[in-house]
């Protein structure tokens, strides 16, 4: 599942478009034989034809496969999110 966010500029950043991945998931079975890049594709078609600058996507910091499938795609990390209990 994938979303278009369109963001007025403010005191940081000019006005923007990207697309952003929220979900991508693989039957098992499937892992490994070249779905998960086609799906990525897919997205990032969509995107560009959609006008966006970027893709997005965030990874739980305990699913190691999906941040190296993610990086090997290309993507590098723009920041860290922090949470803590209250």
């Amino acid at each position: 599942m994938a979303i278009i966010v369109d963001r007025q500029g403010d005191a940081l950043l000019g006005p923007r478009r990207f697309a952003v991945l929220e979900h991508l998931a693989v039957a098992p079975k499937a892992v490994r034989t070249g779905v998960g890049t086609a799906l990525l594709d897919a997205v990032s078609a969509a995107g560009r034809a959609a006008g966006c600058s970027r893709l997005l996507t965030e990874v739980w910091e305990f699913n190691h496969e999906a941040a190296a499938f993610y990086e090997a795609a290309g993507f590098v990390s723009m920041r860290h999110v922090l949470e803590r209990a209250l």
